[in-house]
């Protein structure tokens, strides 16, 4: 029997970032294959049915947001060890104590040289969307009745990327806009890449 995992293609490794291509399409295949599912008419039993879509719609959505960041983590690392290579330096960006996109700044500022601005706008959008990934993969989607939380809550206000309902919530869009993000990141990484070579 022929199955569909014996012809899945996989990228190098150094191309990683290519699997945020994949994640949005199976995304968006999802999303259009719920919406298709979802009833028209406003029954009892078709609100219930719209609900159980609608929580399926956003856990799929979710894990979507957190295995991109681990993608966004992986491309950064080996952008980092391919320079390492390239260079013969003996210090790996896992020698470092940082951890998660900073390791990977750390690396290439302080071993490097790069002249990354750690103030950019996209900077501070990703470490918010690292606080959001955090959150979600140690407390899952909803906020407790803490000063901590509710404080996280009040942060996580903003719509461009999350939605708030009043657990974290995405839209396709802003799914979108996060793997923008990651991708114009990495090119920024990539740019001065360039520039040292």
């Amino acid at each position: 029997m022929h199955r569909p995992e014996d012809t899945t293609f996989s990228a190098p490794r150094f191309l990683s970032f290519i699997e945020l291509g994949y994640l949005l399409e199976a995304a968006k295949a999802a999303d259009d294959l719920l919406m298709a599912r979802t009833p028209s008419n406003l029954t009892e039993d078709s609100i219930n049915t719209t609900g159980n879509l609608n929580a399926t719609r956003q856990s799929l959505l979710r894990a979507v947001f957190i295995a991109s960041y681990a993608v966004l983590e992986q491309s950064l690392d080996e952008l980092m060890l391919i320079k390492k290579e390239k260079h013969n330096i003996n210090l790996s960006p896992s020698d470092l104590s940082d951890r998660g996109i900073a390791r990977s700044i750390t690396y290439a500022t302080k071993v490097l040289g790069y002249k990354i601005n750690t103030n950019s706008p996209q900077l501070k959008d990703l470490k918010f969307i690292q606080d959001v990934r955090n959150h979600l993969v140690h407390y899952g989607p909803t906020f407790a009745n803490t000063k901590e939380h509710n404080g996280r809550f009040e942060k996580f206000s903003r719509p461009q990327y999350v939605t708030l309902r009043p657990e974290i919530c995405f839209t396709i869009e802003q799914i979108e806009r996060i793997f923008s993000l990651y991708l114009k990141y990495i090119e920024e990484i990539t740019k001065h890449d360039h520039e040292h070579a």
